[in-house]
């Protein structure tokens, strides 16, 4: 029995290394010319010093100041690099959306707040926020949507980011700044990941189906070993569990005509047919980034009334869905509801008879 025990023990020992390793996370560098395991620690690490621990983790035989070969990719722990939490911001708020803080703390989001890696955010119907990274890059939460921020840092000395957001369910949009080399901005859904380096995207799941559209610039989405390069104009469907399939193009972007209803505080749309759309997605905000939306919706027809609409001035933006779900390019018009005049009553008939009472008193 004491021998079977010691067995037990010993083979934990020998097993503790590998599964500390299995938890750690990694950033990966691909070698430059002139690059050295010295110079990487340097420049990336907390010390200098820790070129050795770099080498024995990647199995490089060599010193740390002999020339390894550009385009080689290593494997450098998190936990050693010179990086700072990097909050986001909440620059635009909609609602009284809820927010989960990593600690266990709960709150409602307040314009201005800071939130940090593991804070979660959850809005409903009619709700939602934009926030800003620290490379200005900005994500905008959809009204019914739970996401989760998993990692924001920045590396102050090199401007390098790694921003990677949780989408849970719901939808989002996004604009990415022109990322460095070495920067990470990912989202990730139950059935997908998307990766991008400056881009405009936007993204939904139910928590099996996931859907990516690019309105512009690239990005790259992953499920299990299938990977696909997303263009400007395309979108894909993502089964959690399935292959990847191919790309297909967005559908174009509808031209729309605004006209005014007389002597109502309201507009009539109207826009070209699109042949492969299933319905149109249309949303009227009281701003141009649609922070403040006033009716989100859909339709089968390719017109509508806006009618009883206050004061003031609207931004509407309208796309085709296909057969898929996927959603086209947007068309955006701008429109103004003004104050109705109240008509001024003609008091000219009371002049008269107030003038002639006044007559009649003086004889």
């Amino acid at each position: 029995m004491t021998h079977f025990i010691t067995r037990i023990l010993l083979m934990l020992t020998i097993s503790l290394p590998a599964l500390a390793a299995a938890g750690e996370e990694y950033w990966e560098y691909t070698f430059r010319p002139g690059d050295t395991i010295w110079s990487i620690a340097k420049q990336y690490t907390t010390t200098v010093d820790n070129w050795d621990e770099i080498q024995r983790i990647n199995d490089i035989r060599q010193g740390p100041d002999r020339k390894i070969r550009p385009g080689t990719r290593i494997i450098i722990p998190i936990s050693m690099l010179k990086q700072q939490p990097a909050p986001a911001v909440v620059i635009a708020l909609s609602g009284d959306v809820s927010l989960l803080r990593a600690n266990g703390e709960t709150a409602k989001v307040k314009l201005g707040d800071k939130l940090y890696s593991g804070d979660r955010v959850v809005t409903a119907n009619q709700q939602g926020l934009r926030l800003q990274f620290a490379d200005k890059s900005e994500l905008q939460v959809l009204a019914d949507t739970e996401v989760v921020l998993d990692k924001l840092s920045h590396h102050k000395e090199t401007g390098m980011v790694d921003t990677r957001v949780r989408l849970n369910s719901g939808g989002i949009n996004t604009r990415v700044e022109k990322q460095q080399p070495d920067s990470r901005y990912e989202i990730r859904t139950p059935a997908a990941i998307t990766a991008v380096r400056g881009t405009a995207f936007r993204m939904s799941t139910d928590g099996q189906v996931s859907k990516t559209e690019v309105t512009g610039g690239v990005v790259v989405v992953s499920a299990g070993e299938s990977e696909v390069t997303l263009q400007d104009g395309y979108g894909i469907v993502a089964v959690k569990g399935q292959p990847l399939p191919e790309p297909v193009k967005l559908l174009t972007a509808p031209e729309v005509s605004v006209t005014p209803v007389t002597g109502q505080t309201g507009v009539t749309l109207s826009w070209s047919v699109l042949q492969s759309a299933k319905f149109y997605r249309y949303q009227l905000a009281s701003d141009e980034n649609f922070d403040q939306l006033v009716l989100d919706s859909t339709t089968a027809d390719n017109s509508l009334v806006l009618d009883q609409l206050q004061p003031g001035h609207y931004f509407l933006q309208i796309r085709g869905v296909d057969e898929s779900e996927l959603e086209g390019l947007n068309s955006v018009v701008d429109f103004e509801i003004k104050q109705a005049t109240v008509p001024v009553e003609d008091d000219s008939y009371w002049k008269v008879i107030m003038t002639i009472g006044i007559v009649m008193l003086f004889l």
